[in-house]
């Protein structure tokens, strides 16, 4: 009896969700807290009734709810599509579409084609109920199936005519996309006394930073820029502020011989308020089942739905084999503190090749080791690597088609040394379509737009999205700071130049930027002192350039400059890529036409890695003209100006 008496309440419970949620079907902003307050308990009390009664997360039963009385509508043909999207509460009826194609297997308008030859299972799941006889009357008729077959073909051409064109649309549409959600992901603190599980600590985070990243409608921000608060004495509204995020993710691992525990806490930031945590007690192989748990108990908690097709990546297990697991995220660690710039760049090889050794099918580890190789090296045309990161690259997308990183890789290569622009088009897209909140693949697509198709608008569109999801990405405002600069809008530019000696004091980037907005202003006391603090900082004598500067200005500090390189390298075949490409812009910038094409043509033989900025670099503006630098630009396949 107490058995019957359980069932029954059981029942009663889902019957009242249903009576809250009929009444609350057209009010969008009815989700998991309001439906929670409505019956009278908490969420996480809600969320794990559900769970045990019928295996489903409260966000998946209101979804379902909604699917199912829109089913309902649509075969009763009370209203077009988008109408009955609205009344279930869906404010788009795009994201409507997709949710209704997810859960039933076809999109809501071929319905009505479908409601004599359907019918419904009990969670609402639609089956086709195959109606053989009906199948082979149409198979048999020729004239049918011409009429078809036709119908086929001009939507293929069609769809082949606007590919394009609804890709690229696509992808600009992510770049304006407003997510409800945002989310930092602060970094973990490791209680274990064993110093190396700090990068295992690191690594959890990462994990849990890439489900999410595959969560659409979920604005996440980069590791890069919340690793500052790594020691932090700030309050969660202060740093919600600073990073522009509705919520903050903080945790705890504990590594123990074969055991983990993690605690982990969701913060609403701007109320200060705690909206879910929990401790996972497991063996250390199961770390990736807590990863995959704890990113889709977030999404519950901040009502993001998720699509079958994302729970199934986040489920997914990257490697079986935990050593390789912690290689790699040595090696990840080693890459993204900068280290490589101090010659730890083989640190980050090393690990990574360990990882792939120990396993070989470890598609992140392959996708990592392609972008470490990729932006560490001097020259990859002239080592003879393009072969080896473009190798790599597909492997791992052989074995994970979902990598962002890996399609970033290709992209890169395409634009920097293959000089094939279509290819490094698609691949920029393809990556920001797979994790749209991969700041590196919006940096690299703005470069792209802004060097290569002489679109600097579009160019802003894509850092600016960039630096929303890293603000403290250097390269990111390093590329802000240059297109200002570009478009003399010099308040700007020393915003930017601002943030960068913020985020690195040591590094030259900002303080020549600023010697050339001082110059441009006329005050040449500023102009020179921003070099002059430079050199100071690092210790570096620079003996006559204030004299140079004094003398002869703004050519004078660049000749001192290429002087200076010919003194040091000897012959214009010794420069590495960034003096090279410096000194061509410099004597091109000043009406040295034959000191210019010396050193472009050194460069084109080369594939010198910052020669697909040529068309559009304003330090070459005298030469654009001139039929020798237009037969460079023919040589890269960057065409002619307009």
């Amino acid at each position: 009896m107490k058995k019957e008496k359980n069932i029954s309440m059981d029942e009663s419970l889902i019957n009242q969700l249903n009576d809250i949620l009929e009444r609350n079907l057209e009010n969008e902003q009815f989700g998991v807290k309001e439906l929670a307050a409505e019956i009278g308990i908490s969420r996480s009390q809600l969320h794990r009734k559900l769970n045990s009664l019928i295996d489903k997360s409260c966000s998946q039963f209101i979804r379902e709810y909604r699917l199912q009385k829109a089913m309902e509508m649509l075969q009763e043909k009370i209203a077009n599509v988008s109408e009955i999207a609205y009344r279930v509460g869906f404010s788009s009826p795009t994201y409507f579409n997709t949710c209704f194609k997810d859960y039933y297997g076809y999109p809501p308008g071929e319905v009505k084609y479908r409601a004599a030859n359907t019918s419904y299972v009990v969670d609402g799941r639609a089956e086709a109920s195959k109606n053989i006889s009906d199948i082979g009357k149409l198979a048999n008729n020729k004239k049918v199936l011409i009429i078809l077959a036709s119908i086929a073909l001009i939507f293929i051409g069609y769809f082949l005519i606007n590919a394009v064109s609804k890709t690229n649309h696509h992808v600009e549409n992510l770049v304006n996309e407003v997510s409800k959600s945002s989310i930092a992901v602060l970094p973990f603190k490791n209680l274990s006394d064993n110093k190396e599980s700090e990068y295992f600590a690191e690594g959890v985070a990462q994990s849990i930073q890439s489900h999410l990243n595959k969560i659409t409608g979920l604005k996440l921000i980069s590791e890069t820029s919340t690793a500052q608060y790594r020691e932090t004495t700030k309050t969660s509204p202060q740093i919600a502020t600073e990073l522009n995020v509705s919520h903050l993710l903080v945790a705890s691992v504990q590594e123990y011989e074969d055991k983990v525990r993690v605690i982990v806490s969701l913060i609403d930031a701007k109320k200060d308020e705690l909206l879910w945590s929990d401790t996972y007690d497991r063996d250390l192989i199961d770390i990736f089942n807590i990863q995959s748990e704890i990113s889709k108990q977030i999404a519950t908690e901040l009502e993001v739905v998720l699509s079958p097709a994302q729970i199934s990546q986040i489920e997914k297990i990257p490697t079986t084999d935990i050593e390789a697991y912690n290689l790699y995220q040595k090696g990840k660690h080693f890459f993204n503190m900068k280290n490589h710039l101090h010659g730890k760049g083989e640190k980050s090889v090393q690990y990574l090749r360990e990882a792939i050794e120990k396993d070989p099918e470890f598609a992140l580890a392959h996708a990592a080791l392609a972008t470490v190789y990729l932006f560490s090296g001097e020259n990859l045309y002239k080592d003879n690597s393009v072969e080896l990161v473009e190798k790599l690259a597909l492997r791992a997308l052989a074995l994970d088609s979902t990598i962002s990183e890996a399609h970033v890789a290709l992209g890169t290569l395409a634009c920097m040394y293959e000089w094939n622009w279509e290819k490094a088009q698609k691949e920029f897209q393809h990556a920001i379509r797979l994790n749209p909140n991969n700041s590196d693949a919006y940096i690299h697509y703005s470069q792209f737009l802004y060097s290569v198709k002489g679109e600097p608008e579009k160019a802003r569109n894509f850092i600016e999205k960039a630096l929303q999801l890293d603000p403290l990405s250097y390269v990111g405002v390093l590329k802000s700071a240059q297109y200002y600069l570009n478009d003399d809008k010099y308040e700007k530019t020393f915003e930017e130049t601002s943030k960068l000696k913020e985020i690195n004091e040591q590094n030259m980037y900002s303080y020549w930027i600023n010697f050339h907005v001082y110059d441009a202003l006329g005050n040449k006391n500023k102009a020179i002192n921003e070099l002059v603090t430079y050199y100071n900082l690092n210790n570096t004598t620079i003996d006559s350039l204030e004299l140079a500067y004094d003398i002869n200005g703004l050519k004078g500090v660049y000749s001192y400059y290429t002087e200076n390189n010919i003194k040091r390298y000897g012959q214009v075949s010794n420069f590495n890529e960034f003096v090279l490409y410096a000194d061509a812009q410099a004597h091109a910038y000043f009406g040295n036409n034959e000191r210019a094409f010396e050193y472009l043509e050194v460069a084109l033989e080369r594939r010198c890695s910052y020669l697909y900025e040529i068309k559009y670099d304003p330090s070459f503006i005298n030469l654009r003209s001139e039929p020798r630098f237009l037969n460079i630009l023919d040589k890269m396949n960057l065409g002619h100006y307009n």
